[in-house]
C-alpha cells in the first residue's frame, strides 16, 4: 500500500504538520500500522537572524533550502478488524504527546541546527551521507 496523507496541520510556529498513513498488509490478516509525521522547515534568515556561528547560505549549502523532520510510529500485526482504530490510536498518541514540541517557537530553528551539526560531525569522521 503507498502512503497515504490523512491530516494537515498548521501549527502555531507558522509550521505545518503532515501525517500520513503507510501502513502495508504483512500476512493473510495482519498489518503493519505506520503513521509517518513530517514537517518541511525551510532553512530562512528568519531563523537565524540573531544568530552569529554559522550563516544561512552554510547550512542551505550543506542542507538544502529546506529540512525534512520525520518520525514514524509502527504497530506491528494488527488485525484486519482492528486496523483502522489502532491507527487512529496512533494518531491520537502521537498528536498528544508531540503537538506542543512541534509548535514550540524554537523547534524550527533548534531542529535544524541539530542536523547541520550532525553534518559537520560526519564529514569530520570523512562521512558523505
Amino acid at each position: 500500500m503507498e502512503e497515504k496523507l490523512i491530516k494537515v496541520t498548521d501549527l502555531e510556529n507558522g509550521l505545518v504538520l503532515k501525517l500520513y498513513d503507510k501502513s502495508r498488509k504483512i500476512a493473510a490478516e495482519r498489518w503493519l500500522v505506520c503513521l509517518s509525521a513530517r514537517i518541511d522547515i525551510p532553512v530562512n534568515g528568519l531563523l537565524f537572524e540573531n544568530d552569529q556561528t554559522v550563516t544561512v547560505d552554510e547550512i542551505k549549502k550543506a542542507l538544502g533550502e529546506s529540512v525534512l523532520f520525520e518520525q514514524k510510529r509502527d504497530r506491528n500485526f494488527i488485525e484486519d478488524s482492528r486496523k483502522d482504530e489502532v491507527f487512529k490510536e496512533v494518531c491520537v498518541s502521537f498528536l498528544s504527546s508531540s503537538i506542543s514540541y512541534l509548535s514550540h517557537p524554537d523547534f524550527a530553528k533548534k531542529f535544524v541546527f541539530k542536523k547541520f551539526k550532525e553534518y559537520v560531525n560526519r564529514r569530520e569522521l570523512g562521512i558523505r551521507n
